[in-house]
């Protein structure tokens, strides 16, 4: 026998090496396959979540843009009412205070928007100026109408006045510091509505009451327009005006182009002469544009120039929530 021949391996021992050897190639081949379809998943997960944060930020930019679209239409709406209509009167027949339906944006989303003339409510700020007494005694009557203590009065002149003084069941610094978190009173102007939450011990329902019927415009001036003006505001600036008579004005059409028109149809309100206008200055322009998911709510400040026309925004606030009854100072005016 050859020795070639002795040492041979048996056919049998070939066929198990064989077997072990195909068994370990096929969990090799099952491992890489594992392996580059994990990969593969990875990557195309991360690729859609790539496509999908592009699309919405594109969707939020683009429903940004028709925002501030929204706010160039009523910019050019204010300023063609003061070129047509002419810069002496305002009311609530005219094209800038028209209430909107819904725009239909090609399909995939909606635009709302509309404008609120800031001198038809009461502005707080007024607390804070030459006649803040005056006009403390006047809040007072806004907040008996809403059934509200009149002791809120004198928590927001203390805010908006530049002193330290406390009046009545009023609270400054001193009073503040003892909170948590300790603060101070603002003592200026107030730059939010929201800063009613900050004053002391005033319950959350009586604070979102008194921010939905007053509003602020970035003076401590008090100049009401008998045209937009809501029966609240107008009943609260003499004690001879009943809110009854008040709500019998607004309930009628208004179109006063002069304020001895006014005063003639209303003598009761000719003490108050000097706080009241047929025309405004402050606009409040509140827009949301959606698109699929996206939303951008936008309120804007505005103050027309009373010389020019010329529109300036003030202040840009991306923060709060749209709200199609915003400023329903009564029920029969909203906007």
């Amino acid at each position: 026998m050859a020795n070639s021949e002795l040492f041979k391996p048996p056919a049998a021992a070939n066929s198990a090496f064989t077997r072990r050897q195909s068994g370990v190639a096929l969990i090799t081949v099952l491992l890489i396959t594992a392996i580059l379809v994990g990969l593969t998943t990875q990557i195309l997960s991360s690729h859609h979540l790539v496509i999908a944060q592009h699309q919405n930020s594109f969707e939020q930019e683009q429903a940004l843009q028709y925002a501030i679209g929204a706010e160039e239409l009523a910019r050019q709406a204010l300023y063609d009412d003061f070129v047509n209509s002419g810069p002496g009167v305002d009311h609530l027949e005219e094209f800038w205070a028209q209430p909107t339906l819904p725009f239909d944006l090609d399909g995939v989303g909606v635009l709302q928007a509309y404008v609120v003339d800031l001198h038809r409510c009461f502005n707080l700020n007024s607390l804070g100026g030459d006649a803040g007494d005056l006009n403390h005694e006047r809040l007072k009557r806004l907040l008996a109408n809403l059934d509200l203590s009149p002791d809120i009065a004198d928590l927001v002149k203390d805010w908006v006045d530049p002193d330290q003084i406390a009046m009545g069941f009023g609270a400054e610094d001193s009073a503040y510091q003892l909170r948590q978190p300790p603060h101070l009173a603002a003592n200026q102007s107030m730059m939010d509505i929201s800063e009613l939450n900050s004053l002391a011990d005033v319950e959350q329902a009586a604070i979102r009451l008194l921010a939905e019927r007053t509003c602020l415009v970035p003076d401590t001036g008090m100049k009401i327009n008998v045209n937009t003006a809501s029966a609240l505001t107008l009943s609260a600036l003499d004690p001879t005006v009943s809110l009854g008579d008040a709500l019998a004005i607004t309930q009628l059409p208004r179109n006063f182009l002069t304020m001895d028109e006014f005063i003639s149809a209303n003598p009761a309100f000719n003490p108050v002469r000097a706080d009241l206008s047929v025309t405004s200055e402050y606009f409040l322009l509140i827009a949301q544009a959606q698109l699929n998911r996206s939303r951008v709510s936008l309120f804007s400040l505005m103050w027309r120039d009373p010389s020019s026309g010329v529109i300036t925004i003030l202040q840009r606030d991306f923060g709060k929530r749209f709200r199609h009854d915003y400023l329903a100072l009564d029920g029969e005016d909203s906007p």
